[in-house]
Formats: structure tokens, sequence, C-alpha cells
């Protein structure tokens, strides 16, 4: 999900209908709450057409973190969710310049997509700096929710791997305080954390944020 006025000054155009079709499916909140039997799993086989593995990034905004991955591993495949449409058209530009097969992004709302996950589906998931919605009328829409971390946690197949990445230490905590309930999420300690996360693929935020001097908060927890 976008934060502060960075996805709406996008200077970006809708992708044209070769390449929408090719790397974006947009799928309604309303027909995916009722009929979510119409839409395919995230899965390999259900968005790909194989059985490679895949990573998901809840939140991909312009895709800087899945495009650096997809490039350097064409034996994996990468999904991004993003509700915001604008940072989507962005993320297929450079993906269709970069001609990559192995990257598919959906316009979505996080909370109901993360539902058609299938069960062991994925190798890896990141939720990284989602946006905190600290407002009262905004509570509900909070990534960092029993809900959705617990279709994820059944997401991902045993010995994968969910990074999660905050520049707000409430958020944090808030995450910290829920692994009691997720068993089968267990910390991992740092020196066994994905050596993927380097400098050469920090985010559009993770490098906004790091330059204003925020905190970079990071836990990656282990599918038991």
């Amino acid at each position: 999900m976008g934060r502060g006025r960075y996805p709406a000054r996008l200077n970006v155009t809708p992708p044209a209908p070769d390449l929408a079709a090719r790397y974006l499916q947009v799928w309604s909140g309303r027909e995916l709450y009722t009929s979510p039997e119409q839409f395919p799993l995230i899965s390999s086989p259900g968005l790909f057409g194989n059985d490679h593995p895949l990573e998901l990034d809840v939140g991909c905004a312009t895709g800087d973190l899945l495009l650096a991955l997809a490039v350097q591993h064409p034996e994996v495949n990468y999904v991004g969710l993003e509700i915001v449409a604008k940072p989507l058209w962005r993320a297929v530009e450079r993906a269709a310049a970069a001609q990559l097969s192995n990257l598919r992004f959906l316009q979505v709302d996080a909370r109901l997509a993360c539902r058609q996950i299938g069960d062991g589906a994925l190798r890896a998931a990141y939720i990284h700096f989602p946006a905190p919605l600290l407002r009262n009328r905004q509570r509900n829409q909070i990534l960092i929710a029993p809900p959705l971390l617990a279709q994820i946690a059944r997401g991902l197949a045993l010995g994968g791997t969910l990074s999660v990445m905050s520049d707000q230490p409430a958020l944090y905590a808030q995450l910290l305080s829920l692994l009691p309930a997720l068993p089968e999420l267990r910390p991992l300690p740092t020196e066994a954390w994905s050596v993927t996360i380097s400098d050469l693929i920090k985010s559009h935020y993770h490098r906004r944020w790091e330059e204003r001097g925020r905190p970079i908060l990071r836990v990656e927890l282990l599918r038991v």
C-alpha cells in the first residue's frame, strides 16, 4: 500500500493491453469476497502454469524488490500485491523493459487476496514498510494483523520464510506481540536471515526512510 503522496506523483500511464495481459491482473474486492472460486489460487500453477518456487510481496508498490529478485533468480516466480494502480503501472513498465517472464502483479486488497494463497504454495513472503494506518477509521485496514498473518503462515511451505520490515516502532512491536498466537512462525536469529535483502535491492520506501534517519526494524520468520 502506498504511503504519503508518492504514488499520486508518479508520471505513468496504464500499460498497453498486451502488457497488462502479461503482467497485471485487477481483482475486484467485491467479487473476490463473494465469489473467490472465480479467481485462481496464488500459486505457481495458478498464475504461471508451472511448478517453480514462488515468492510473494504484500504491498509491493512499484515492485523494486521483486524486480531485482526476478532478475537475479529467473528460476523463481514472483508475485506482487498492491491496491494502488499507479505504482503497478510503473512496475509493469519496468518488468516489460527487462523482458521478465517470472513476474506477475495483482491490483487487489491484500487482506482478501491472501485468502487465495494455495496451502504451502510460497517459498517466501515479504511485508516491507506497510502503511501504519494509525487513524481509528483505518484500523481495520492494517496488514500486520492476525487474519493476514495466519493466511500467509498457511501459505508458506515448511521451511519457508516471512520477512517483515518497518520504520514504525509501534507497528513492529505489534507484530512481535502477535507471534505467540502464531506458533507455526518462529523468529530466526539475525545471522540466519535471507541474504537476498541487500543494499542493491532496497525499495523506494526503504531508501526514503533510511535517508530520513528512521529506524529500520526487521524480523524474519521461519515456517515450522
